[in-house]
């Protein structure tokens, strides 16, 4: 089974993401920030690109405005610094799991 989300909830500093396989992640904003999956965030030299929106610690006072459906199979994740190119599917999402917490289904 692909895992899908059922339930995706904005929390003050985490999503939570309840899956369809019964398992529910809570992801913190700082994990996913550190891990996000655009090309600018994983440039081995990201000062070098001039559209560079990124504040001078992207992880100091994250703020998730929006949370979008991409299709089928993954998250686009807008933050209040205006970063926004950063889309994760569900199948990373879910490979993130050891680094976020699992609780335990209901």
């Amino acid at each position: 089974m692909t895992p899908q989300p059922t339930q995706i909830k904005r929390l003050p500093d985490a999503i939570h993401v309840r899956w369809n396989d019964g398992h529910q992640s809570e992801y913190s904003y700082q994990l996913l920030r550190q891990k996000c999956p655009c090309a600018r965030c994983q440039s081995e030299e990201p000062d070098q690109n001039p559209l560079r929106v990124l504040p001078a610690d992207p992880l100091s006072n994250l703020t998730l405005v929006d949370i979008q459906l991409v299709g089928r199979y993954a998250i686009r994740l807008i933050w209040a610094d205006g970063h926004k190119t950063g889309i994760y599917t569900f199948d990373f999402l879910r490979s993130l799991q050891p680094d976020s917490t699992e609780i335990a289904p209901d």
